[in-house]
C-alpha cells in the first residue's frame, strides 16, 4: 500500500487535477470534500467525458517510462 495517498478536492479546477494525474502516473483519483471526506473516483475515463483535452496530456503523463520506479 502507498503511504502517500495522492487525491483531489471535489471543487479543484479538472485541468489541474488532470495535470496532477499525468505527473504522478494515476488513472484514477480519490476525490475528497474540503473536510477530506470521500465523495468520488475521478478517473482518466470521466476527464476524456469532459471533453477539453485533459485527458490527452494526463495519457501523455501516465504513459511515460517512470525510471527508478519499482
Amino acid at each position: 500500500m502507498t503511504a502517500d495517498v495522492k487525491y483531489c478536492f471535489e471543487d479543484q479546477d479538472l485541468g489541474e487535477v488532470s495535470h496532477n494525474m499525468g505527473d504522478v502516473q494515476l488513472r484514477r483519483l480519490p476525490v475528497v470534500d474540503r473536510d477530506k471526506r470521500l465523495v468520488g473516483i475521478l478517473s482518466l475515463g470521466d476527464v476524456a467525458m469532459k471533453g477539453d483535452g485533459s485527458a490527452g496530456e494526463a495519457l501523455g503523463g501516465i504513459s511515460r517510462p517512470n525510471v527508478g520506479r519499482g
